[in-house]
C-alpha cells in the first residue's frame, strides 16, 4: 500500500514523501481500516519536525484521525468488516495511507451514510474543545474567550460553547478570519493583528474580564490570557502553536484567584476515559449539521498533504484540512 513517511526531522514538505509499503501483521486486538478521510493538525507537523512531546523516532507516518472502513478485524474485537468506523491510530503508524492499523478500542462504529471528511474533523478538534469546556465547568451566561478562533479547536469551541449557553469572545488574524468566528457564533472576534486583545477584553467585559479562557496559542498569549481572566476564572492551554507558554508564578494565581486547568485529550482520554470518549462521539454525531459543523478548508490527496502542512503551520488555513487518500476500497 501507499503512504507517507517522514523518515528524518524537518519541514514537511521536505521530509514526507510517498512510499510503497507491506500491510503489518494484525494482531487479535486490532482493525484494518481502509482510509477515506484523514484530519490534519497541528501536531503532525510536530511529528515531522521531530518537536511533539511523546517524539517516536522516525520513520513515522503523521495521521491522527481517520474515518473509514473495517477491512480486516481480529479475532478478539467486535466490529466487523465493512463497519463504518471514526478512529484514532497511534504513533508511529499513523493514517496517512491507504489503510492503517489501529487497536480496536480506540475505534468506533458510525452511521453508514455519515460524511467522512465531516467525521475526520471530529475527533482531535471536537473532543478537545468539548472535555477543554466541561473540565472548565462552563455554564451557560458565562463568558468564554478563544483564541485561534478560526482554527479546529476554535471552530469547535465556539460552536460548543455557543450551544451550551456561553457568550464568547474569539481571537483571530485577520478580517476574513475574524468574520468566519462570528459567522460560527462568536459575539465578538478581535483582530490581534490589529487590537490588544487584552485591553478589548477588558472593555467588552467591562473590566470585569472573562470566566474562562482556551489557549491552543501558548508562547506570551498564555501569559497576556490570565491578565484577561475574571475572579475565580479558569484557563485551560491545550497546545502551543505560538511555542512554550511563558512561566507562571503559581503564588500569582493565588493572589488573582484564578486557576490553570490542564487539557491533553488524545494522550490521555482515549486510555483513560474511553467509555466517556465513546459517549461524546455520541453526542458529536447527533449534532452534526446543527449545532456541530466542521469548517473544511480544503481536501487534498496523499501528495497534496506536505504543502498543506506548510500552509497550516504557517497559519494561512481556516478550519480544517481533510486528506482523501487513493485507493479507498
Amino acid at each position: 500500500m501507499r503512504q507517507l513517511q517522514a523518515v528524518r526531522h524537518g519541514d514537511p514538505r521536505a521530509v514526507l514523501a510517498l512510499v510503497d509499503v507491506d500491510d503489518p501483521p494484525l494482531r487479535p486486538d486490532e482493525i484494518r481500516i481502509a482510509c477515506s478521510a484523514v484530519g490534519l493538525n497541528f501536531l503532525d507537523v510536530m511529528l515531522c519536525r521531530g518537536t511533539y512531546p511523546a517524539q517516536p523516532p522516525p520513520p513515522v507516518t503523521p495521521g491522527v484521525e481517520v474515518a473509514g472502513r473495517v477491512v480486516e478485524a481480529g479475532a478478539g474485537v467486535d466490529l466487523r468488516v465493512g463497519d463504518a468506523v471514526l478512529a484514532c491510530p497511534t504513533m508511529p503508524a499513523g493514517a496517512l495511507g491507504e489503510r492503517v492499523v489501529v487497536k480496536a478500542s480506540l475505534a468506533v462504529a458510525v452511521p453508514v451514510d455519515a460524511d467522512p471528511l465531516q467525521l475526520a474533523a471530529l475527533p482531535v478538534n471536537y473532543q478537545t474543545a468539548w472535555f477543554s469546556l466541561r473540565r472548565a465547568q462552563v455554564t451557560g451566561g458565562e463568558t468564554v474567550l478563544v483564541h485561534a478562533g478560526a482554527g479546529g479547536v476554535g471552530i469547535a469551541a465556539t460552536q460548543l460553547a455557543t450551544a451550551w449557553g456561553a457568550r464568547v469572545i474569539c481571537t483571530a488574524g485577520g478580517p476574513r478570519k475574524t468574520r468566519l468566528c462570528v459567522e460560527q457564533g462568536a459575539d465578538v472576534a478581535i483582530d490581534y493583528t490589529d487590537q490588544d486583545f487584552v485591553a478589548r477584553v477588558q472593555d467588552l467585559t467591562d473590566g470585569r474580564g472573562v470566566d474562562i479562557v482556551l489557549d491552543p496559542v501558548g508562547g506570551d498569549v498564555f501569559g497576556r490570557s490570565l491578565q484577561c481572566l475574571a475572579f475565580e476564572g479558569r484557563i485551560v492551554p491545550i497546545g502551543a502553536a505560538g511555542g512554550p507558554p511563558d512561566p507562571v508564578d503559581p503564588l500569582a494565581l493565588t493572589a488573582a484567584n484564578v486557576s490553570v486547568v490542564g487539557l491533553s485529550w488524545g494522550s490521555m482520554y482515549p486510555y483513560r476515559r474511553p467509555d466517556e470518549v465513546r459517549a461524546v462521539y455520541g453526542e458529536l454525531i447527533s449534532m452534526l449539521g446543527d449545532r456541530v459543523r466542521p469548517v473544511l478548508d480544503r481536501v487534498v490527496d496523499l501528495a497534496g498533504t506536505p504543502d498543506a502542512l506548510g500552509d497550516l503551520e504557517a497559519r494561512r488555513t481556516i478550519g480544517k484540512i481533510v486528506v482523501r487518500p487513493e485507493g479507498v476500497v
